[in-house]
């Protein structure tokens, strides 16, 4: 089974394990979710390791390269963190304080790549989240909260109109995920981010001798140029 787009995503309001989540996730973006205050059981967690490695594994057959190694602590957490989010985009009645108090755990450390890699596995989805949120109510501090998220993550982000990356060199940093980020860009036509300048070499690279085919990024090309 190949991994689905990041497109297509459809919170519906009904009770959903987390496993069950991602499955759905995965598969076609329909999903369904229950209520914030429910525990979610630590071998719900641990399973979702397990989904996110058959996931990595999946995904690494496209990979430009040698992808970074699998943080499997990194990939629960940012499925959990979706899982969470979701949530709080479908029971909007939750204050901002329950958005801080279930979105406060922080990602585990790990190395750069290999955490922007892993988180990536669920966080892939976030535009979808994003663009479903602000649709509801653009001022709710869930898009607030998310919308960080997006500048943390840019790997994950690209498309979000209005970013400010951040860590982009820690992405820049892995020849991999500077061509995934970059085949990204080039895919949304997300020009901003062409002002980090390894990005912007990168994508000069990329299109070569076929840079008039892609005005709007030759523009930016162009700016740049001393």
């Amino acid at each position: 089974m190949r991994p689905r787009s990041a497109t297509g995503f459809f919170p519906t309001i009904a009770g959903m394990s987390l496993t069950g989540f991602l499955s759905a996730l995965l598969e076609h973006g329909r999903v369904k979710v229950a209520h914030p205050q429910e525990h979610v059981p630590s071998d719900e967690i641990a399973a979702a390791g397990r989904q996110f490695q058959e996931r990595a594994a999946l995904v690494a057959a496209e990979f430009p390269g040698q992808p970074p190694a699998l943080d499997v602590a990194v990939a629960q957490w940012a499925a959990l963190q979706m899982y969470r989010a979701c949530q709080l985009a479908i029971y909007r009645e939750l204050d901002a304080g329950a958005i801080d108090e279930l979105l406060a755990p922080a990602c585990p450390p790990a190395e750069p790549a290999s955490r922007h890699w892993s988180a990536d596995l669920a966080f892939v989805f976030l535009p979808d989240l994003i663009r479903q949120a602000q649709a509801a109510a653009a001022n709710d501090p869930l898009v607030t909260r998310l919308r960080e998220w997006a500048a943390d993550w840019p790997l994950s982000s690209v498309g979000v109109a209005q970013v400010e990356p951040r860590n982009v060199t820690e992405i820049a940093g892995h020849p991999g995920l500077l061509r995934l980020y970059v085949d990204r860009i080039l895919s949304k036509k997300d020009w901003p981010r062409l002002s980090d300048p390894a990005v912007r070499a990168a994508a000069q690279e990329s299109i070569g001798a076929f840079v008039s085919q892609w005005p709007e990024a030759a523009k930016h090309f162009q700016t740049a140029a001393p």
